[in-house]
């Protein structure tokens, strides 16, 4: 997995920033734009929650049930 780095500050939670994060699978890139994460002076790290939306959301777009760049903010909303 590579993870392309875009750090966005967000108003209401200055600690959190954002990034888009990439899979190549088969040649085929998948995409999701704008993930919340909280950088620690160890590692970047991602909410439960996030991971678990970020996961599902890249099987769907495997899966071509979803397209291959998606906006992680249309999804935060929904529970898998």
């Amino acid at each position: 997995m590579i993870t392309k780095n875009r750090e966005v500050h967000t108003v209401n939670n200055p600690g959190v920033v954002k990034k888009d994060i990439v899979w190549n699978i088969n040649s085929t890139e998948y995409v999701v734009q704008n993930v919340p994460y909280v950088v620690t002076d160890e590692e970047d790290v991602l909410d439960f929650n996030v991971s678990i939306t970020i996961t599902a959301l890249r099987d769907l777009m495997y899966e071509d049930q979803i397209p291959h760049i998606v906006d992680y903010e249309d999804y935060a909303h929904i529970e898998f």
